[in-house]
């Protein structure tokens, strides 16, 4: 299991390019996701692609719950 650090950040690189790539430098490590090479499998990868969206997504709004949640007990009475 890898932790981000402060200068974590994601992003796509190689728009445009023949090598496209969903890259995630974690700071220090980095995680790159490449799309398979025969077309053909391409739909089973944008599922994969559109599931870690969907369940990135879903993960912030718990985190962005959960801090709200957290602020409100340690906040000035």
């Amino acid at each position: 299991m890898w932790k981000p650090g402060p200068q974590a950040v994601a992003g796509m690189q190689g728009n445009g390019s023949a090598n496209p790539a969903l890259v995630i430098y974690l700071d220090p490590d980095s995680l790159a996701i490449l799309p398979p090479s025969d077309p053909a499998a391409w739909p089973e990868f944008i599922r994969l692609l559109r599931q870690i969206r969907d369940s990135a997504d879903e993960l912030a709004v718990f985190l962005d719950k959960h801090k709200a949640v957290c602020d409100d007990d340690t906040g000035p009475e």
